[in-house]
């Protein structure tokens, strides 16, 4: 019985430490430096925009979506384009797509080449997307690098775009699971309540790959474009912001 008991002890702490670790953000109020907020960029914008991520380019495959993002940007008329993270499948990739030029440069990927659109990336995790000391070697022009997490001060709403790394750090599946199969969006909610983010402002997402918009508690997410495995496939969706309202809605580019 007494060694059932220890048994039991270690599992319990081995699950307590796996979640504070696996979902980072349940620290932010034992280690508060942890929380992305402290260090938020801030930056005043003006016209529609448009929100992706988790697009985990390749070197070595051509990304089948870019006459697609054009289309929309331009039948919308978007301003401003931001991608929240994830933008590559990993550094190398990284660094052969805008580094040594190997495929077509960023902005044509993006569909943003000769429009009238500003376009901004958001820090996803550091297995995929690289730092902010790699970004300065690649040539991501046009793209303005904004950190790990930035706030966007629109005339009608106020916008956090922050990727999620911190919602499901050791394993992504994890995060997918749990918005999938589980309680969509939960952690996204959770997460903007640790993070201490006014109820009045937004927070959009990616990472977990589910798209989705809570109205009511104001968090969204842009959904994914890469296809692992049989389980998960590309939603091919983002998030659209028009001034003519204060909420959000999905785009789908594969329509």
């Amino acid at each position: 019985m007494y060694s059932f008991a220890l048994v039991l002890v270690g599992v319990v702490i081995v699950a307590f430490l796996f979640s504070i670790i696996n979902f980072r953000f349940l620290a932010y109020p034992l280690i508060p430096s942890l929380n992305p907020m402290n260090n938020v960029k801030r930056l005043s914008l003006d016209g529609r925009s448009l929100f992706i991520s988790d697009l985990h380019l390749r070197a070595d495959r051509p990304f089948q979506y870019s006459d697609a993002i054009r289309r929309v940007l331009r039948e919308r008329h978007v301003s401003n384009l931001f991608v929240v993270g994830d933008l590559f499948d990993s550094p190398e990739d990284s660094r052969m797509i805008a580094g040594e030029s190997v495929g077509p440069p960023i902005g044509d990927i993006l569909g943003v080449l000769d429009l009238p659109v500003k376009a901004f990336f958001v820090e996803g995790a550091g297995h995929h997307d690289p730092s902010s000391k790699q970004n300065a070697a690649l040539n991501m022009a046009p793209l303005v690098y904004l950190g790990r997490c930035v706030l966007l001060d629109f005339p009608q709403m106020t916008v956090i775009a922050y990727h999620g790394y911190d919602l499901s750090a050791v394993a992504g599946a994890i995060g997918h699971g749990w918005d999938r199969f589980i309680s969509k969006l939960s952690l996204e909610r959770a997460w903007k309540k640790l993070a201490h983010v006014p109820d009045s402002d937004w927070v959009i997402f990616g990472h977990t790959h589910i798209p989705g918009i809570d109205v009511k508690r104001r968090v969204a997410n842009c959904g994914g474009w890469k296809s692992i495995g049989f389980l998960v496939r590309p939603a091919c969706t983002g998030l659209f912001l028009s001034p003519e309202n204060d909420s959000l809605e999905i785009v789908n580019f594969a329509k």
